[in-house]
């Protein structure tokens, strides 16, 4: 997969040529120029050569990015589909991890291929209401719980 060119290098208040604006966003010439002749990237074309505006390139790069995904709490990121999906039979799986986080595990409605997404054990409960979690639920530290530690094996025997 082609790398994606970073708007970040481009400095707004500077006018590249061609060659600079290819190097600094990590692209071909062909790349740029093709920008230009499809009328997407303005120029001043009246000098040699022909310069373009940093806060134009700029704004056409950050044009072009593909627009991010809003993820509802009962939804992960396909990456088989390339889009947001439920889970299959509102089903998913949660395991426990460190912090005050979870990782859900759920399978896509519509291609069934494996989605992992990262949940705050405050949004377990909001979940659950949306789908049927399955799993171990969050395991308490030491000091949460009532009951003393039972692990006799440190104990020496005599």
């Amino acid at each position: 997969m082609a790398r994606r060119p970073n708007w970040r290098a481009i400095r707004i208040h500077r006018s590249y040529s061609v060659d600079e604006a290819a190097r600094a966003l990590g692209v071909a010439k062909v790349t740029v120029r093709r920008w230009i002749a499809s009328g997407g990237l303005p120029v001043i074309d009246d000098c040699k050569p022909t310069l373009i505006l940093g806060a134009e390139l700029s704004a056409f790069v950050k044009g072009k990015r593909a627009p991010r995904h809003k993820l509802r709490l009962d939804q992960c990121y396909c990456m088989r589909c390339h889009a947001p999906k439920g889970a299959a039979l509102c089903e998913a799986e949660l395991i426990p991890a460190k912090g005050a986080s979870a990782m859900v595990r759920m399978l896509c409605e519509t291609c069934a291929a494996v989605m992992h997404k990262r949940v705050s054990w405050k949004q377990v409960s909001q979940l659950s209401a949306l789908v049927r979690l399955s799993g171990a639920q969050r395991v308490k530290h030491l000091g949460e719980t009532t009951q003393p530690c039972v692990n006799d094996h440190c104990q020496k025997e005599v």
